[in-house]
């Protein structure tokens, strides 16, 4: 029993452990397709943004901008198509503007992280004051809602065998982020500079190119969560992205993710993202008043980190015992 590496399982074990008891106390509730389908809908904005994210996660980076830029993006999105008199040209043309504001707000953090040497922490936080200025100069700060062309608001609620697209969004970008992190060239890079920067730019790796791409992507998925979340809501506005900074960074933490860079996988952030739904609607069913949902969540994400710790003490375990092995050797 002590050879069990248990740590290996943390999150299968967290996930179905929630999953039980929560069948235990409201089975026929929570097992249903369409409660199964609204937890991951809810949490389908989280775990696209936390898909391009967790690029920057992995070089120890942080991206506080990450709300702001939401609500910048669907206020984007939305005033393209009212300008394009809410046709499919301007649902067309809104998305790759939106798109394009989130890769040139990577750009623009990645450059002044790289060519002026300003933390991570200080860019975002001050970049996400200036995305909702420029949210609340668009919209005049009011709410703009859209219920046209009807295939914008298809995007948020058309559902394909019981679950809305959303959901679908959230599984592909996440293969494709898994697929660059670990077949890619570039994911080994993104991984060699999150654990030693100096390092990886001996050894001939162009960091600053690295950090720029990771920014970039990170503003990409953004863009993307935010025409999500504006076709979910059928409107934006400056404060349409609110909180969802804490959520993406939570989710990555909860998944394995670290802040200090050079760990982490993209089925671990999603893994958090799913449990924060889970949790969330589980404390819904049960009634659970609002008062007592933050020491509950509480409990359960230091839970998850505990067992996330294990895996990594015994990972470290491992590698002592191998070099100790080849010493004695």
């Amino acid at each position: 029993m002590n050879n069990i590496n248990w740590g290996k399982y943390s999150k299968p074990i967290i996930l179905v452990a929630l999953v039980v008891a929560l069948t235990v106390l409201r089975g026929t509730t929570f097992l249903s397709v369409g409660n199964i389908a609204n937890v991951l809908w809810s949490v389908s904005v989280i775990g696209i943004m936390v898909c391009g994210t967790i690029f920057v996660f992995l070089l120890g980076g942080i991206d506080l901008s990450i709300a702001t830029l939401c609500g910048f993006c669907a206020v984007t999105v939305v005033e393209v198509i009212h300008y394009f008199h809410d046709t499919g040209l301007g649902l067309f043309v809104g998305i790759l503007a939106a798109i394009a504001v989130g890769a040139l707000a990577g750009l623009f953090h990645g450059f002044i992280i790289t060519r002026f040497g300003v933390p991570a922490f200080l860019v975002t936080f001050a970049s996400q004051s200036i995305f909702q200025g420029l949210s609340m100069v668009v919209t005049n700060n009011k709410i703009v809602s859209c219920t046209a062309p009807a295939a914008f608001t298809a995007i948020g609620s058309v559902k394909i065998l019981g679950f809305p697209l959303p959901i679908y969004f959230m599984i592909l970008m996440a293969l494709l982020s898994w697929f660059v992190l670990r077949k890619t060239v570039f994911g080994r890079y993104v991984y060699s500079v999150g654990g030693n920067a100096t390092a990886s730019e001996i050894s001939g790796i162009n960091v600053r190119r690295v950090t720029i791409i990771c920014y970039v992507l990170s503003g990409v998925t953004t863009a993307i969560g935010g025409i999500i979340l504006a076709s979910m809501t059928q409107q934006a506005a400056a404060a349409t992205g609110s909180g969802y900074t804490n959520d993406v960074i939570t989710a990555g933490v909860i998944g394995g993710v670290s802040l200090l860079g050079g760990e982490g996988t993209v089925p671990g952030a999603i893994f958090g993202a799913v449990l924060m739904g889970l949790l969330n609607n589980g404390l819904n069913l049960l009634s659970v008043p609002s008062t007592q949902t933050g020491l509950v969540k509480g409990l359960v994400i230091i839970v998850a980190v505990a067992f996330d710790a294990m895996q990594h003490a015994d990972q470290s375990r491992k590698k002592v015992r191998k070099v100790v092995k080849k010493t004695a050797s």
